[in-house]
């Protein structure tokens, strides 16, 4: 009996024991260095940081604000020429698709499942996140098909339901972002929660609205030359709705001194051993000098060997510019080394309304928009105006506002303003024709400046029927054929 007894003891200790393993067991066998699914949060915090490292930084993973930066000929290689050049024609748009937009489009399904939903909103409210993403995702978007033209856009982001997506005309494209735009604004709830992790905006739902807005500004003046009808219906309706109005609405991202959120030209010139080699061209450097400008010194620093600024001629063989002395040429100021990620800015936001009120779409007067930018632009790099000459620098013949040459006028301060917004430069200078860029002198087989890049390399291969058909549809698959909206 007594052994009886210390059976069933021994069986009941060892029943308890695997039911309680057996209620643990999945929590015990939970690695939590490696969850099966990550907050809301830290996927908006990563979007965030991947798609201003893809369109505003620079490295060898994420080129194209590298490039852009020598398109619009503000920056020129002290070593090797290429990119000034031309030389390359294709890019990547691979790291923008799988890292940025697909992250928010993860953030978009979890915040619509209704088995996933409940636990997302912990991280803010549902239609703020969904409505933020899709911001994002304009953005990305806009950016991606203003570089190549058309695009995967419908069928882009189906993980394995899309391993070969159709390219999208760029005008359907554009009226497909309007759309997600107008979407977005009808989600954004100012009394709800916003989201965790927003790096750029803190969970300020009404900056985000303005920041929408202001976006559809943008691309309702990016089509004035191929669709004006549709252009004054979007930016009428954008300003009507609230658009930017001051700097502390500017769409920046805050760069740190560390990992992973540093500057990427400080880490490139700093923390990666010195290896950046892009210095200010005479391009910049003397159209700043001619037009007296005081941004001069926020843009450039003065060079080592006498302290005058002074740029590397834009465009040149290698040979030619490696005669230059690093410390003979103005590279990069502090002020660019402690910038944020400039996303978008209010004195943007002014030029492109000074150009919209005298094209008559909105009401305003040209001239105090216009001036407004500039001064604007001012306060953005640091300069206090009260030590500005600003009349001076205003009544020149150069910058005085002329109704009768208000594209050039408007097309070369958007130049200045959009310093460290190459991509945005770019397409601005493609749409205006200003400033008045000439090609590089020594341009690989005498090509001009590029209006867009080719497509990835393994496009022509991995999805080679809609490549093909993007190619016969839009033109030839070079940097010289004109996107939609670029018109001649």
């Amino acid at each position: 009996k007594i052994m009886k007894f210390i059976y069933k003891i021994l069986f009941t200790v060892c029943f308890v024991g695997l039911m309680g393993c057996g209620e643990s067991f999945e929590e015990i066998n939970q690695d939590p260095n490696n969850p099966t699914s990550v907050p809301t949060s830290f996927i908006l915090s990563s979007a965030q940081r991947d798609l201003v490292r893809e369109f505003l930084g620079v490295d060898t993973d994420a080129p194209h604000a590298n490039w852009a930066m020598q398109y619009v000929q503000y920056w020129s290689s002290t070593l090797y020429t290429e990119t000034s050049r031309y030389q390359d024609i294709k890019d990547d748009w691979a790291e923008v698709y799988f890292d940025g937009l697909n992250d928010l489009e993860e953030i978009i399904r979890i915040n619509s499942d209704e088995e996933l939903k409940s636990d997302a909103a912990q991280y803010g409210s549902n239609n703020n996140q969904i409505a933020i993403a899709k911001i994002l995702q304009v953005w990305g978007f806009h950016n991606v098909t203003d570089i190549w033209g058309d695009i995967p856009f419908s069928q882009a982001l189906k993980g394995s339901d899309g391993f070969s997506p159709v390219y999208d005309r760029q005008e359907d494209v554009y009226h497909g972002l309007i759309d997600m735009l107008e979407e977005a604004a009808t989600l954004i709830s100012e009394g709800g929660a916003g989201p965790d992790g927003d790096l750029i905006f803190s969970g300020d739902m009404e900056k985000w609205r303005l920041f929408a807005n202001s976006l559809k500004l943008r691309m309702g003046m990016r089509i004035s030359k191929v669709d004006p009808t549709t252009a004054e219906m979007w930016v009428s309706e954008a300003v009507a709705d609230g658009v930017i109005s001051d700097t502390d609405e500017n769409v920046y991202f805050p760069y740190l001194l560390s990992s992973p959120n540093y500057n990427p030209w400080y880490f490139e010139v700093y923390v990666d051993g010195g290896t950046f080699t892009l210095a200010c061209t005479n391009t910049f450097i003397d159209a700043l000098n001619a037009y007296n400008d005081p941004r001069l010194p926020q843009f450039a620093a003065p060079s080592q060997q006498d302290g005058v600024f002074l740029g590397i001629p834009f465009g040149v063989e290698s040979g030619v510019a490696s005669q230059y002395d690093n410390r003979e040429v103005s590279f990069q100021s502090p002020e660019v080394y402690d910038s944020p990620g400039r996303i978008m800015t209010y004195s943007e936001v002014l030029l492109l309304q000074a150009e919209a009120a005298q094209r008559g779409w909105i009401s305003g007067d040209p001239e105090t928009l216009y001036e407004a930018g500039i001064l604007a632009n001012m306060e953005e790099w640091g300069l206090n105006l009260a030590d500005v000459d600003t009349d001076a620098y205003l009544n020149q013949a150069s910058v005085s506002y002329d109704p009768a040459n208000f594209e050039e006028l408007i097309g070369n301060q958007l130049w200045f303003a959009l310093y460290l917004q190459p991509l945005e430069s770019w397409a601005q200078w493609r749409r205006l024709g200003y400033p008045d860029l000439q090609p590089a002198p020594a341009a690989i087989q005498n090509r001009d400046i590029p209006r867009r890049r080719g497509y990835p390399a393994d496009e022509a291969t991995l999805n080679r029927i809609n490549y093909e058909a993007a190619v016969a549809i839009q033109g030839p698959d070079l940097l010289e054929t004109r996107i939609w909206w670029d018109a001649e």
